[in-house]
């Protein structure tokens, strides 16, 4: 057939040069048909790469609240809540997690976990039902305990979870606290300042710290409650993709009208002092 083609128009260049843009048309729409094909694969994979990263930090909880009618004039009022982590099996890092929480268990399932909170709430009834044998309060009042665990951030493989605390039990008020700890889930390792940070020395953090809390304290007015003259490193700490920061509690260097205090600081301004591991896998 191709030969006879060839035959009939060899002696008409115009249609000889019809069928050769005709068969590059051809071509180029078969190649573009087939492209997408290898796109579209491409795009799959790294869709169900994806899948497999945020999987990781899943989440589901386990709740306790409750109350308990003490004395006449005292309830005693119980609620915490713990995350469950479906996919996280290192029990190293899962011990670490949940020891915050001030828990500690042979396996983290659900359900051991929700027996551990009815236990917590049972020893908080016991404490409140104790203390009442050498004061009993003279109107009504509710003595709580409450705590919280939060997925607070994840960035590249670390997890930032926030962990609060707060409770009344008699007195002029009651007490609050926010911890942050930062784990690696693909080192299944709770990262510490010393991971974050090569340079601590007390000094040159202690005008960096504050610096920075004055700095950020334009609208809140915790400097006038400020007990320190110096703001000392802790392990109270997380970051994102810029800042590194810091949380104080109350009265760790202000006052307990104060509230927490959280400081900023830029990455920007402090990567003579940052680990060079710590910069290579934050991009820094």
């Amino acid at each position: 057939m191709d030969g006879f083609l060839l035959q009939k128009f060899k002696h008409n260049p115009e249609k000889m040069k019809n069928i050769t843009v005709l068969s590059s048309v051809f071509m180029f729409l078969l190649l573009s048909c087939t492209k997408p094909e290898k796109s579209t694969s491409v795009q799959m994979e790294k869709t169900e790469a994806n899948k497999a990263v945020t999987n990781v930090f899943d989440t589901d909880s386990v709740k306790v609240h409750d109350s308990l009618k003490i004395d006449r004039n005292l309830t005693a009022a119980f609620q915490s809540t713990v995350l469950f982590f479906p996919n996280l099996k290192n029990k190293t890092l899962l011990d670490s997690v949940y020891s915050t929480a001030n828990v500690k268990l042979k396996e983290y399932s659900k359900a051991s976990l929700l027996t551990e909170l009815n236990a917590q709430k049972q020893t908080f009834y016991d404490g409140t039902k104790e203390s009442l044998q050498d004061w009993k309060p003279d109107f009504k009042q509710t003595w709580d305990q409450s705590s919280d665990m939060k997925l607070f951030s994840t960035l590249n493989d670390f997890m930032t979870l926030q962990y609060t605390g707060s409770g009344y039990t008699g007195g002029a008020h009651g007490y609050y606290n926010e911890i942050y700890k930062v784990f690696d889930v693909q080192t299944n390792k709770t990262i510490q300042l010393t991971d974050v940070l090569k340079v601590r020395d007390p000094k040159i953090w202690g005008r960096i710290l504050m610096d920075h809390f004055l700095k950020n304290d334009l609208e809140r007015g915790q400097a006038q409650m400020l007990l320190v003259k110096e703001i000392p490193l802790n392990n109270n700490f997380y970051f994102d993709k810029e800042h590194l920061y810091f949380l104080y509690n109350q009265y760790e260097i202000a006052a307990y009208a104060a509230g927490p205090v959280l400081i900023k600081i830029p990455f920007s301004e402090i990567k003579p002092f940052l680990n060079t591991d710590f910069k290579n896998k934050m991009n820094l």
